[in-house]
């Protein structure tokens, strides 16, 4: 008990059945192999003449397409699909949000 609060006793065998938790398998992948992923997918977007300049909407696009592709499978490679999916789609979003910051900045500039 730590300032009246009762604390969770934590537990070894409880400490490792949390890393391996769906979760925390699915976070994990999100920050190790999502990187590596986000090559592949700008390399698919940069080939398709509308996506190469509409950059967010084709990275939004790709992270529906690994969500789709995550609801069809199963066991371990459920949450490391959805890892990944999450990160691009926070890459998309990040892109979009980025954009506009800066085109509201150029707005502002008067020539």
């Amino acid at each position: 008990m730590v300032l009246g609060i009762k604390t969770p006793s934590l537990k070894l065998g409880t400490f490792t059945s949390f890393l391996k938790s769906n979760e925390m398998i699915a976070v994990a992948s999100a920050i190790l192999i999502t990187p590596v992923i986000l090559a592949t997918v700008t390399a698919l977007i940069s080939r398709v003449p509308f996506l190469r300049d509409n950059f967010a909407i084709g990275m939004l696009i790709g992270s529906l397409a690994i969500f789709i592709i995550a609801g069809m499978v199963g066991g371990i490679l459920r949450p490391i699909l959805l890892g990944i999916a999450g990160g691009v789609l926070l890459v998309g979003i990040q892109s979009t949000t980025f954009a506009q910051n800066l085109l509201n900045r150029l707005g502002g500039i008067s020539a």
